[in-house]
């Protein structure tokens, strides 16, 4: 039908044309107004398919691959329940049934710092990673399947290990409106997340983890952790209140001394309850996890989030960390609580944070070096045109003693300043100033959890820690999300 239509609409079009080429009979006015009636109806036709494979093309078949303009990303916030605060990503797309979403974060900075005994310029990638997510309806608006895979990237250093598949938040799980999500995989901690958003300086030289969920010094973020082997419900928020909770169980064995190579979990190529990297994280020529490998693990976080206030009370408890490389040797149940408030109005966001670790079972006080108070304040201030500056506070109070340096003055406090000018949404610029100081018997580090190099204290000739050295330094640097 529609190609009898074309042809008549070309006949009597060619019709017209020949007319005026000699041919002696002209075409009626009924001819005339039928051709204008034909080409019309045409039109309309053309018009109708050229939107039906339009939406045939913004809808590609399962298996084709969607690339985006990258001056076109939206900012996206989502929950590991899948959802999603804002609209749609182009990097979104339809696989299998599957609402899948493509996202990821640049990180990089120029670090200049003193350790109290050299100076030390870095370029560091800082928490950059890549990500995919998605979820699909389970035969119910209110259920749905869910999923996550994120992979650190180091941008700016050599691969290594920790940049290997899933190695961040992943998980698998079922999410609900009105029950919340329920994951298993490895996650932020509930304790971890509680307070996250009070700290302007996350993964910088400037991270509040140089003191607040840090036990015993240098790269001892050890209550600031993702957790393997976990299992972890959000529930939905219920008039601005929520929860969270997770468990991870078995870190380690009971009899670590005959555990021969058993000393850790299957799968797991250092101590999981440890510091990654730091002291006690790996089995050694002993097989032995002697320093924060911790048996279970237990995560919980109430939090009120409404208008201008965030108020947050967490608490995290590590059963059977071993110590046994402390002096005299132990091992106990470590645990940690903390409460946090932020206000945001106008263009100013201030916030506090207390924070408090303890050790239970007959410690000696003397090699007490993880059970002390911390104390964190911070403030962000909006001047205008993407521009913001920042200032924290950080302070470690005085344990009852340490293995190394007994009942010496372990105090420190960390003193921050930064900027930042955001473009967009996407992109921004920041620079940040930092100052540590460290108590005669104190050894805490910039950046343990999360910057890309952080820098520890000083060492001797023989590998000892030198404690009491003020570290400081400048930063430069640049984040993408997408």
């Amino acid at each position: 039908m529609k190609r009898n239509k074309l042809a008549v609409a070309c006949a009597l079009a060619l019709g017209v044309s020949g007319a005026s080429y000699g041919q002696s009979t002209a075409p009626t006015s009924a001819e005339v107004e039928q051709l204008k009636a034909e080409m019309a109806e045409m039109q309309t036709q053309v018009a109708a398919m050229k939107q039906q494979l339009e939406r045939q093309g913004a809808a590609p078949r399962t298996g084709e691959t969607v690339t985006a303009a990258p001056a076109a990303q939206t900012e996206q916030k989502t929950a590991p329940g899948g959802e999603t605060t804002a609209q749609q990503s182009p990097l979104s797309t339809r696989i299998g049934g599957t609402d899948v979403t493509l996202y990821g974060h640049v990180d990089v900075s120029a670090d200049n710092v003193d350790n109290g005994k050299e100076r030390i310029s870095q370029v560091s990638s800082n928490l950059s990673y890549l990500g995919v997510r998605g979820s699909h309806n389970l035969g119910s608006a209110d259920l749905k399947a869910t999923f996550q895979i994120e992979t650190l990237a180091n941008v700016s250093n050599t691969p290594t290990e920790t940049s290997g598949l899933a190695s961040r938040n992943s998980f698998v799980g079922l999410a609900s409106k009105r029950a919340g999500a329920l994951m298993f995989g490895k996650f932020d901690t509930p304790y971890k997340r509680a307070t996250a958003a009070m700290d302007p300086f996350s993964v910088t030289i400037a991270d509040y983890n140089s003191i607040m969920g840090n036990t015993g010094g240098d790269l001892r973020a050890e209550f600031d952790p993702r957790l393997p082997h976990a299992v972890f419900w959000d529930s939905p928020q219920w008039s601005g209140f929520s929860l969270n909770a997770l468990y991870s169980p078995h870190q380690k064995l009971s009899d670590l001394t005959n555990a021969d190579n058993y000393a850790f979990p299957q799968g797991e190529p250092v101590c999981s309850g440890a510091s990654p990297r730091g002291s006690g994280s790996t089995s050694g020529a002993t097989n032995v996890c002697d320093d924060g490998a911790f048996k279970n693990a237990w995560s919980v976080a109430l939090n009120y989030d409404a208008g201008p206030l965030l108020v947050t009370a967490a608490y995290e408890r590590h059963s059977a960390t071993n110590r046994t490389s402390d002096t005299g040797g132990v091992t106990a149940d470590e645990s940690a609580a903390k409460a946090g408030a932020s206000l945001h109005t106008g263009p100013n966001r201030f916030s506090a944070i207390i924070e408090k670790f303890y050790r239970n079972g007959g410690i000696d006080p003397s090699v007490n070096e993880r059970a002390r108070n911390g104390y964190y304040l911070s403030d962000v201030l909006e001047i205008g045109y993407g521009n913001e500056l920042m200032a924290a506070w950080a302070h470690a109070g005085k344990t009852p003693g340490g293995p190394d340096f007994m009942t010496v003055d372990d105090k420190a406090n960390m003193y921050a300043l930064g900027a930042r000018h955001r473009f967009d949404k996407q992109t921004n610029v920041y620079f940040v100033g930092v100052l540590l100081r460290n108590g005669e018997g104190a050894h805490y580090a910039l950046g343990p959890s999360g910057h890309g190099v952080p820098v520890a204290s000083p060492r001797d000739d023989n590998g000892n820690t030198i404690p009491g050295k003020t570290i400081k330094g400048v930063s430069v640097g640049a984040e993408y999300n997408f």
